[in-house]
């Protein structure tokens, strides 16, 4: 039992950022479910702990309440207030969030899930506030950076073999479109701002790739403001303590070489995107040994 515990905390506090995200949002729910239990057992009041939750997690469509809880544009992307809604959230996350960072790393997969969520929040925020027949409200779920991450990967990979419930075989662009395509059948619906958050996410991914073809790395920059916040919160002097951080892993600030960051990571995108076109074109097994050795230690950069 406890190498199953030590295991649980390695990959919560170690792991790959696929194995973070789905052990915070996880822990998340957790939270709330159970606090909700307690609190409802003893007290009778059954909407206590989800106003509380609703009021300092969820993002609000009213951009006056947004502006007094700012915080909440990166919270309700990990929060979940049902059990059906986090398991769907997180089953399309893992297979999406590994097909992704297997080909673009998981640098490039946590970008996409933060921007994404981002985004998705913001066009929430915008159209509830223009539309007419869009009413107040509020939005949890990890959804926007959830379908940000599978847009992205059948951007890049369209002609991607994906089995749906393991019998059904298509191209991973016909999944990705297909979900996209019900997104917009749906934005009148109950779920209205569910289907608008996840349409933002979709415009991020497309956004995403095309500035990443173009030798534009998005990610850097969340890398840049985590480690800015880190150092802030953690003064250098001071060795760090044990936690839950996104920016530990993989990231390392740029040493003192002569050699250009901006040509380097160019070259390296450059040939990447050779390697990923023959994989499009001949499978991955038509990759030589070199090209596997670069393709993994450029997903580990």
């Amino acid at each position: 039992m406890s190498e199953f515990f030590d295991r649980v905390k390695h990959d919560a506090f170690k792991g790959d950022y696929l194995t973070r995200l789905l052990y915070l949002n996880i822990a998340v729910f957790l939270a709330y479910s159970l606090t909700n239990a307690f609190t409802s057992l003893f007290t009778g009041d059954f909407g206590l702990i989800p106003n509380i939750a609703d009021d300092l997690l969820a993002l609000p469509s009213s951009p006056f309440r947004f502006a007094l809880r700012p915080w909440t544009i990166l919270t309700y992307m990990f929060t979940h207030f049902g059990f059906r809604h986090i398991l769907f959230n997180m089953i399309i996350l893992y297979f999406s969030g590994k097909m992704l960072m297997e080909y673009l790393g998981e640098r490039r997969m946590l970008a996409l899930y933060i921007y994404g969520g981002i985004g998705g929040g913001v066009l929430y925020i915008i159209l509830y506030n223009i539309s007419p027949i869009l009413t107040s409200g509020s939005m949890v779920g990890a959804s926007a950076g959830v379908i940000a991450i599978l847009v992205a990967g059948a951007l890049y990979m369209p002609n991607m073999p994906v089995r749906l419930w393991g019998i059904f075989e298509v191209k991973y662009w016909m999944l990705a479109a297909g979900l996209v395509l019900l997104d917009v059948l749906n934005l009148t619906s109950a779920n209205a701002g569910g289907h608008i958050a996840h349409l933002g996410g979709a415009i991020v991914a497309f956004f995403f790739i095309r500035s990443m073809r173009a030798g534009n790395e998005w990610n850097v920059y969340l890398f840049q403001i985590i480690d800015f916040v880190r150092s802030w919160l953690q003064p250098q002097q001071r060795k760090r303590k044990k936690g839950f951080s996104f920016g530990e892993r993989n990231y390392k600030k740029s040493g003192t070489k002569a050699t250009s960051p901006k040509a380097s990571n160019s070259d390296d995108t450059a040939r990447m995107n050779e390697i990923l076109d023959k994989i499009k074109a001949s499978g991955y097994d038509s990759l030589s040994k070199e090209e596997k050795a670069f393709l993994f230690k450029i997903s580990k950069d």
